[in-house]
């Protein structure tokens, strides 16, 4: 998802002390998140109730576990005060919707009110907690977690607007390339194909064959253990034979 960032920032150490000068109408605190809200948060209840389960949903789903201290969710009433803000703090952030910022106190997400806002928070907090579970998640496996998540629970498995977009990019010939997402290293260099791929993959991953999920179980482990892995590709194809097509076959 382009217009989503992560910025892995170990230098933000002095923001807490400049949080006394927004106008935050509502804080609340819920689970690992203090949210903070220039917006009463009930015009957001549906996100709010989606946020209590996404830890669960998240290790569930992955058979991880999460171990957040403070994720911070800042909500912002217009663009204009999420730029003012940001500008003082992360002024690399101003131009996109929503980040995450993992700073050495707590991880915290930004985002403003607009149509997409529940999306990006529910994106950008997966993000915040999947950095409590693994020590390292490759760029194009981070991004295909959080977009799988992005969505409500009832949306994830089978209704998620990629699914549509994949079925009409394998009409056209489309082909998964596994290899290309994990050569990707930094943000600027991924574009919304190559977050939508990201998440066909994680898809099949997560609801193709039981050796699929396996690889990525073995994956985790080797990430846990603090060695290098084996490129997931390469692990799966050991595992799956014409594995381009079986993607495609499971996409369609």
């Amino acid at each position: 998802m382009n217009r989503m960032w992560v910025i892995f920032c170990g230098l933000i150490l002095g923001l807490a002390p400049l949080f006394a000068d927004a106008g935050w109408v509502e804080e609340r605190e819920l689970g690992p998140y203090l949210i903070r809200s220039e917006f009463a948060l009930r015009d957001v209840q549906g996100l709010v109730d989606d946020l209590t389960d996404l830890q669960t949903d998240l290790e569930k789903t992955l058979n991880l576990t999460c171990e957040p201290g403070e994720i911070q969710i800042h909500l912002f009433r217009s663009r204009w005060g999420y730029v003012d803000y940001l500008s003082k703090r992360v002024p690399e952030g101003t131009k996109r919707q929503a980040l995450f910022v993992q700073g050495t106190d707590a991880g915290r997400v930004y985002a403003y009110r607009h149509q997409g806002i529940e999306t990006d928070v529910r994106h950008e907090t997966t993000h915040a907690l999947l950095h409590t579970a693994l020590p390292y998640v490759p760029l194009w496996l981070d991004e295909g977690i959080a977009e799988y998540f992005e969505v409500s629970p009832g949306l994830r498995e089978k209704r998620h607007p990629h699914r549509r977009e994949l079925q009409l990019a394998i009409r056209f010939g489309w082909k998964p390339s596994l290899e290309r997402l994990e050569a990707k290293r930094d943000l600027l260099d991924m574009d919304g194909k190559d977050y939508r791929d990201a998440w066909g993959i994680v898809h099949f991953l997560l609801h193709g064959p039981p050796a699929a999920r396996e690889a990525l179980g073995v994956y985790f482990e080797e990430i846990h253990s603090g060695k290098a892995p084996t490129p997931l590709s390469q692990s799966l194809r050991r595992r799956i034979p014409n594995l381009e097509q079986r993607i495609i076959e499971h996409l369609k």
